[in-house]
């Protein structure tokens, strides 16, 4: 591998770890991390992803 590539990797790396990160904080502030745009009466995900607490309602009955 020559300098340019391990200059374009790097770059790459850092892009996606930064993303990453950013995804983790925004979890753990509670913020919505799904592309529903907030209307999650829309999304198919909606029940599971803002499951009340002690409510776990990803359970198959």
């Amino acid at each position: 591998m020559n300098l340019p590539t391990i200059i374009v990797a790097a770059i790459v790396a850092a892009i996606v770890i930064l993303i990453v990160v950013n995804e983790i904080r925004k979890k753990k502030a509670g913020k919505a991390s799904c592309s529903c745009g907030g209307s999650c009466g829309s999304c198919g995900m909606g029940c599971s992803c803002h499951a009340e607490p002690g409510n776990d309602s990803s359970e198959t009955k």
